[in-house]
Parts: structure tokens; C-alpha cells; sequence
């Protein structure tokens, strides 16, 4: 059962573990499981997905229960205020000072590079005695990300750019801390959790916040860590 976080007569919101796809596409194929379809059965009703995650990620998924209720919700605009987007990540190296990111990004599936902006902040840090590659210590930090765009990787673009990739990410991470992580710790998986998504409910004209716990392993990780938020 996918654990709802929030549902009104045009919304509803799941909790997304991470490893499950959002919906069937080119990239996906229609085989697996996905949760615009998990969740239909369960509520007995059609959704509409009203964002993305990547299948990595965990956390804060919006569906739509009509395709006018999607529409509406995709209108909104970050620049404006309307939606809030928060996010918490595992990064190699000490973060050390907010940041607001406005470098253009380029994904795999992006022929051209594309406007994005992305607000970070470091939350903790840690420095564990496990040497990786030259350095005999290794660092990492738990950050804070507010994307204001909402382009393909972006928050793990932007992370990277910075110097800071998250841990986990195989496409565009350090693959000496991952696999540190992995024999040290044994877990592994993209350490990127849609943590809250605040936004003005576009037929109440209020502001609805939702927020999902961290998943079991996520919080785990941190425990090792010894990481306390």
C-alpha cells in the first residue's frame, strides 16, 4: 500500500519510495510497476501526475484526480510563490555557505542546455575516518535544496556543478564515494528525498503543505552517520 499523505476532491499526495517509477514512458517501457498505477487501484480512481520524480527518488508525489485539477496545478509558478519545493540530500564534501545556483544545465536527454535555478543550503556535516581515493578522511553534508525551475536533474545538476554530487547518484556522481558508502554501510540507492511541497491549492486559494517523513533508509544512513536533523 502506498502510504497517502494528503488527498482533498481534486488532490491527492503519496509518500514515494524510492525505486518506484511514476508512470509508463519511452524511457521506462510499460513494464514494472508504477505508481500512477498502484495508486489508482487503491483509491479506486484515475489520477494524473501533476509532477516528476526520478525513479531514484523518494518522497512528496502530487496526482491530480481530474486532468483540469492536473492542468490547474501545472500552471503554478515557482518564481511566483505558489509552490515551495523542498528537498534534503546526502553530498560529497562540506557545503560550506548557502547558495543560490542559476547556472544553465544540460541533462542526457537535453540536446541544449536549459535555464534552471536551484536554492541550497547545508543543514549538517560529517567527516568519517574512511579514506576514499587520496584523501584519508572522507566528508559529506546534508543539504537543503529549493529548486525554483523544475528541469530533468536538476537538484543532482546543480549538486554536481557545485562540486558536490550527490551520493548514490550513478549518472553523475563519484563512484569511489558510492561504492564507499555501499561497503562500509551496505546500503545504496540516490540519497535524494522530496522532503515537502507547499503550494497554493488552486481551487481553495490557500496554501496546502505537504510533507513526507525521511524513508526507513534514509534515516538510517544518517544514523550511521551519526547525523541528526
Amino acid at each position: 500500500m502506498l502510504d497517502i499523505l494528503y488527498r482533498d476532491d481534486h488532490y491527492v499526495a503519496i509518500n514515494k519510495p524510492s525505486g518506484l517509477m511514476v508512470h509508463p514512458s519511452e524511457l521506462t517501457g510499460k513494464e514494472g510497476e508504477f505508481a500512477i498505477h498502484l495508486l489508482r487501484d487503491q483509491i479506486n480512481q484515475y489520477v494524473y501526475p501533476c509532477h516528476r520524480l526520478d525513479r531514484a527518488t523518494s518522497g512528496v508525489l502530487i496526482f491530480g484526480l481530474s486532468s483540469e485539477a492536473c492542468q490547474k496545478f501545472q500552471e503554478l509558478n515557482n518564481e511566483n510563490g505558489d509552490v515551495d519545493k523542498r528537498y534534503l540530500s546526502l553530498v560529497r564534501g562540506h557545503l560550506l555557505e548557502e547558495k543560490l545556483c542559476t547556472k544553465d544545465i544540460k541533462n542526457r536527454y537535453d540536446k541544449v542546455y536549459k535555464k534552471a535555478k536551484t536554492f541550497i543550503k547545508p543543514i549538517a556535516k560529517v567527516e568519517l575516518n574512511i579514506p576514499v581515493g587520496k584523501y584519508q578522511t572522507s566528508r559529506y553534508t546534508l543539504v537543503e535544496s529549493k529548486p525554483y525551475t523544475g528541469k530533468t536533474h536538476q537538484i543532482r545538476l546543480h549538486l554536481r556543478g557545485e562540486n558536490h554530487p550527490i551520493i548514490g547518484d550513478r549518472r553523475y556522481g563519484d563512484h569511489r564515494h558510492n561504492n564507499m558508502m555501499l561497503e562500509n554501510f551496505q546500503l545504496d540507492r540516490l540519497w535524494l528525498h522530496a522532503s515537502k511541497y507547499s503550494f497554493i491549492h488552486p481551487y481553495l486559494n490557500t496554501m496546502v503543505s505537504i510533507q513526507a517523513d525521511l524513508p526507513e533508509d534514509f534515516q538510517q544512513l544518517l544514523n550511521k552517520l551519526e547525523i541528526k536533523i
